[in-house]
């Protein structure tokens, strides 16, 4: 696997996650052995001493008499490094000690001090500078007064000797864990991309026209991103064929202008000046609002097939009531937001700016004195926007009229009569609504539904 690949780089990052989760926990089993061996170690020092205290006692005379046994052999072996002895704190010389003791001593340094049950415990050098550990407890032996005190000294190197077998096994023990999760992570990484590897043999198949789609079960959390690339080919299909379509529907408008250009323009009208400049303005004019009509079309079409885009419908409904106020003065406009959340429209905010845009510039050229525009939502789904006016408003007849394209009731009012129609075609590509009815201010009510977003 190459670093620079998905599947390098999770390999990486999980093999260096083993390696670090493996150091740390074989520190700390380490750690735990230890202090878990020398908690024993400690034990047996202490059950050591205890038993000395049950193997001596005095005599007649007061001192010091019995042969103890502690199961141990190393305590009979010379300078084996485990050692006992036994002194008075008042007759130094009434002591007993191991055969393995010699001629050592296990004083202790004078900054150790004794705990609240007399005992003690020091590190100690014994013979050959072998580390010793020594385990103190002073006690009174019989009905006297007199203290004696007791020790028992242990090899702490045989600690260490054990935490360096344990930690031995313990790295075999690990490196073979390690690697096993290493090797399973590599399969894991294999096995949890092949669906990524899938797919990109599919989008390859659709590149050389094998194929027109992504195909196959994925795991849900692929399932997503198959489905938004296929509706992404979808869309992209879409949008060739509409503007196949709209190519085909231009040149098929433009026939009849150009055919009645080609006969105005004929050797013998050319000849005779017999040409109409009227008629080839008017058939110009066709072919040119005809190019605009097709372009605006393609332009809508292809915006919409690509949308990822979200508008803040409450803001831009607010700068185009400001616009509309300042071009006609005379005019009340009030905007009435009936939602307390955002108001969110799915589409590019040029596109709604044209949809209401265009509505206000009508509501605009016949209101008499009052505007009135209110949002909501309806459903969580679509944006609900009503543009209303105080004009003369239009019957059902006159309103199916104004909805063709350049279709226009009052030629007094200036315009192209384009508006409603580019409205429609732009909602058309939302699938959006529009509904002309009566308006409560006794002109027209323009109701929109268009699609919106949940706000986050």
């Amino acid at each position: 696997m190459r670093a620079s690949t998905l599947s390098g780089r999770l390999f990486l990052i999980l093999s260096a996650w083993t390696v670090i989760a493996v150091m740390v926990i074989g520190f700390l089993i380490t750690a735990d052995y230890r202090n878990s061996a020398e908690q024993r170690f400690e034990k047996v020092l202490i059950a050591n001493v205890f038993a000395l205290m049950g193997a001596i006692r005095q005599d007649d005379d007061g001192k010091l008499i019995g042969s103890p046994n502690l199961g141990d052999a190393r305590f009979q072996q010379y300078e084996s490094g485990w050692y006992w002895s036994i002194s008075s704190t008042v007759f130094p010389e009434n002591k007993l000690s191991s055969l393995s003791l010699s001629s050592q001593s296990l004083m202790a340094p004078e900054t150790v001090k004794f705990n609240e049950e007399f005992q003690r415990q020091f590190p100690k050098m014994g013979a050959n500078g072998t580390e010793l550990i020594v385990h103190e407890a002073q006690v009174i032996l019989g009905e006297g007064d007199e203290v004696f005190s007791f020790k028992v000294a242990g090899n702490k190197s045989e600690i260490d000797d054990d935490v360096a077998n344990f930690v031995a096994r313990l790295i075999v023990i690990l490196g073979v864990f390690g690697f096993s999760l290493v090797l399973a992570s590599y399969f894991l990484v294999r096995l949890g991309l092949r669906p990524l590897a899938g797919a990109t043999r599919a989008l390859e198949d659709i590149r050389d026209g094998k194929s027109e789609r992504i195909d196959g079960i994925y795991p849900s959390e692929v399932q997503p991103l198959i489905d938004e690339t296929n509706a992404l080919l979808r869309s992209n299909k879409a949008v060739i064929e509409r503007a196949r379509t709209q190519v085909g529907n231009l040149a098929h408008s433009l026939k009849t202008p150009i055919a009645v250009i080609r006969n105005e323009l004929t050797p013998n009208k050319l000849k005779d000046k017999t040409i109409s400049p009227d008629l080839l303005l008017e058939q110009v004019g066709q072919m040119q609002d005809q190019i605009q009509i097709y372009l605006d079309r393609a332009r809508i079409s292809a915006r919409h097939a690509t949308v990822t885009s979200r508008t803040d419908a409450n803001t831009a409904i607010k700068k185009l009531v400001r616009v509309i106020g300042k071009l006609n003065p005379n005019l009340e406009i009030i905007f009435e937001n009936q939602q307390v959340e955002p108001l969110l429209f799915a589409g590019e905010e040029s596109d709604f700016q044209e949809v209401i845009g265009n509505l206000l510039e009508n509501a605009s050229k016949f209101a008499t004195s009052q505007i009135t525009i209110t949002a909501s939502t309806l459903n969580q789904k679509n944006l609900v926007i009503s543009i209303e006016d105080d004009g003369p408003g239009l019957s059902e007849a006159e309103a199916k009229t104004v909805l063709g394209r350049g279709k226009r009731l009052d030629e007094s009012k200036p315009g192209s009569g384009l508006g409603l129609s580019i409205v429609k075609d732009i909602l058309k590509e939302y699938r959006g609504e529009m509904q002309l009815t009566k308006s409560s201010l006794g002109g027209l009510k323009v109701e929109l539904r268009l699609p919106s977003i949940k706000p986050k």
